[in-house]
């Protein structure tokens, strides 16, 4: 009679060995890959079971360039009011004036991006579980010129990350708006027309708003408002969007 084999145990460790490659393997590929597209944390920093509690807003800026206290404030109370998660907010005025060239575009600004987080960042997303940062690079830079030869205000070239162009703020009204709007990017929404939800895309307002017909919006519009929702409680939202 041929011995009996036990294969269980042999099972049971390979089992275990590729739910240990798993646990590496999706952390790195969310770090390294789900990262560059901005939107691609949407799920984690709004779903209600996310494994992620706390959002820690990290805003790193040069001198001459830091940013308004009440506009972090205000995005402060904005992440916390959308996403239903504790928010901190941190600022280090650390970045030297050669951290940035003159010119930023879409040819630069994620290597820019990549090297001022892996030099200066504080935060970083837990393994499974705890903290997801959102990185704020205030710097003294113009970015990609528009039809009306103006400049843009804010870049949002990540998943977790976005550029505020400080020297081209004329207000601390505009600087809230414009936070809102880029971590509004980062939350998944994407431009509106309505013009008073705070994704409209904001420069194409600024001659309104200094002809008396109000500020910057700052609040999303109803739609973006029951986008945020269903994104927050439906962990499947953003595969309906394609099927």
């Amino acid at each position: 009679m041929a011995p009996k084999i036990n294969i269980l145990g042999p099972v049971l460790a390979a089992l275990l060995v590729l739910l240990a490659v798993a646990l590496v393997v999706f952390p790195l590929y969310m770090h390294s890959e789900v990262v560059k597209a901005t939107g691609a944390y949407a799920p984690l920093y709004l779903y209600e079971y996310s494994p992620y509690d706390t959002i820690t807003v990290e805003a790193h800026y040069q001198a001459g360039a830091a940013p308004s206290a009440a506009a972090l404030d205000n995005l402060k109370d904005t992440l916390a009011k959308y996403t239903g998660k504790r928010v901190e907010v941190q600022k280090y005025g650390d970045l030297p004036a050669d951290a940035v060239p003159q010119q930023i575009g879409d040819n630069n600004v994620s290597a820019i991006g990549a090297g001022i987080i892996e030099r200066y960042g504080h935060s970083s997303m837990g393994w499974l579980n705890g903290n997801i940062p959102i990185y704020i690079l205030y710097v003294n830079a113009s970015g990609p010129s528009t039809s009306d030869n103006d400049t843009v205000v804010g870049i949002s070239y990540k998943a977790d990350s976005f550029f505020i162009l400080k020297n081209h703020i004329d207000g601390e009204g505009v600087e809230k708006a414009v936070l809102v709007h880029e971590a509004g990017h980062l939350l998944g929404l994407e431009h509106c027309d309505n013009q008073s939800c705070a994704m409209v895309e904001v420069l194409l307002q600024k001659k309104a708003w200094g002809q008396g017909k109000g500020g910057p919006p700052m609040e999303f519009c109803d739609r973006h408002k029951k986008e945020l929702e269903d994104r927050r409680y439906d962990l499947f939202y953003n595969v309906k969007q394609f099927l």
